[in-house]
């Protein structure tokens, strides 16, 4: 099917990172044909058979969320008040034993829906639970259904010391790992793609959870089929009794320095956080190429810190964004991401120069494409790329004026302003409606009943009644 968007502000973040003021995106199939200005808009692609009319509008590549757990979106709103340590523990672990392959399928569907209504085409999904065949099946069709590009990083675990009652040992682990990539990975016309978490930071291992050879067998086999690694470092409060500083000062090293101590640290790694990462840390993730991503608005709603991206992107590393997941910080806006990255990393280094909305728009779309290596395919607007488009309404009251399309609508534009989101040449969401399944509404009102019961089970059910503090 031939697809037209015509007469909005096109920013490519293409090569020369071409804005077409007046400019249009000419699809077909899965594929862009073309961009440009309407002047040089080719006749034939007057004969689209879908048009989207993006007069007054941004349009966008479809941005990349890096880091998300879905099913955090189940418990929006009740965790209030935690530091990161004490959330986990207290709050999560409890929830973890009443997920099954229904809600963790209705929480994929919701989140999915959350998404692409505020121009996000791809995300990438790390897994912080045991999930069996059914889950990861039950994990993949919501999104896949509604038209949302889903990389599944599956988590890479096996019986260990911290870990003795998991079914299966790190051997029967990757071989599990094989098969789910035979049967997932480019599935739905490439809908679908794999990863792997590897949780390798010094909590994972004083507890146990994590081993050296686990994480040398999971990087040998990400490096044998070309994945991606997806691992949370250097985050959480600087406790002496419980946080960063309680591990480093044990060990005498950071999470960075142990992956390249075991020699697997490379570009295959997604970095996540890295609140406290030094100076020694950027240096070797940017010799190795390893890829670093920010979750701005989660560090501050847990009162970790400011994470010093902005020193790591001028040190040439890759940096990417994401929302982490909805039970941290609530939101998956990606517009409201790109607008705290810049707000943080200004605060951190006391620099208004460092961090404009272009630098973050690249984190939210080519940076993010690089961190996965599907640079050639996603994250700009050029011929024969994937066809993924955001386009956003800049006419609400609360944008403004349009002195400078993009500063404005980044700094005061929201993700809910999106009028329209294409993904893989199809309107995955259009002016409040999305393409395939039930509605929102009915999504939310069963999403908020699961979540009653599994909190209540979970001994969570105080937390809906708001206090005052």
């Amino acid at each position: 099917m031939s697809l037209l968007v015509r007469n909005g502000h096109v920013v490519t973040v293409d090569g020369a990172r071409a804005v077409h003021p007046q400019g249009y995106v000419w699809c077909e199939g899965t594929r862009i044909l073309s961009v440009g200005a309407m002047s040089d808009l080719p006749e034939a692609a007057l004969g689209a058979r879908e048009v989207i009319e993006a007069e007054g509008c941004l349009v966008l590549p479809g941005l990349i969320n890096m880091h998300q757990h879905h099913w955090y979106t189940l418990f929006k709103g009740l965790a209030d008040g935690y530091l990161l340590e004490d959330w986990i523990t207290d709050f999560v672990f409890p929830l973890v034993r009443h997920l099954d392959d229904e809600a963790m399928g209705l929480a994929a569907r919701l989140d999915a829906m959350e998404m692409l209504a505020t121009g996000t085409t791809t995300f990438l999904n790390h897994s912080v639970t045991t999930t069996s065949p059914s889950m990861v099946e039950a994990i993949l069709g919501g999104p896949s259904e509604l038209g949302l590009r889903q990389v599944f990083a599956k988590e890479l675990r096996c019986r260990t010391p911290g870990n003795p009652n998991h079914p299966l040992s790190l051997d029967q682990s990757l071989s599990a790992f094989r098969d789910l990539l035979a049967t997932w990975h480019g599935a739905q016309d490439g809908l679908v793609r794999l990863a792997m978490v590897v949780e390798a930071n010094a909590h994972w291992i004083a507890a146990g959870m994590s081993t050296d050879a686990l994480v040398r067998a999971g990087h040998e086999l990400a490096r044998e089929q070309d994945l991606r690694i997806s691992t949370h470092i250097a985050g959480g409060t600087l406790s002496l009794d419980k946080g960063f500083l309680k591990h480093l000062r044990a060990t005498g090293r950071t999470d960075v320095q142990y992956l390249m101590e075991l020699g697997v640290l490379d570009h295959h790694w997604l970095l996540i956080h890295g609140i406290h990462v030094t100076d020694t840390d950027i240096a070797q993730m940017a010799h190795v190429g390893a890829h670093f991503v920010y979750t701005p608005s989660s560090e501050a709603m847990r009162g970790g810190g400011i994470a010093p991206f902005a020193k790591a992107r001028a040190a040439g590393v890759n940096t990417a964004l994401g929302t982490d997941g909805p039970m941290v910080d609530y939101s998956v806006d990606m517009i409201e991401q790109m607008k705290v990255c810049t707000l943080m990393q200004h605060v951190r280094h006391l620099d208004p120069t460092l961090m404009p909305v272009e630098r973050t728009l690249e984190m939210a779309t080519i940076n993010g494409a690089r961190a996965l290596g599907l640079e050639a395919e996603l994250g700009s607007l050029e011929a024969g790329k994937r066809a993924d488009i955001a386009v956003f309404d800049m006419r609400r009251p609360h944008v403004g004026t349009l002195n400078r399309p993009l500063s404005t609508f980044v700094s005061a534009g929201h993700g809910s302003d999106a009028k329209a989101v294409v993904v893989n040449g199809e309107v995955a969401y259009r002016d409040g409606a999305f393409r395939a399944g039930p509605g929102y509404g009915a999504v939310v009102e069963e999403a908020e009943r699961t979540a009653a019961r599994i909190a209540t089970a979970a001994g969570h059910d105080g937390r809906f009644t708001p206090h005052w503090r």
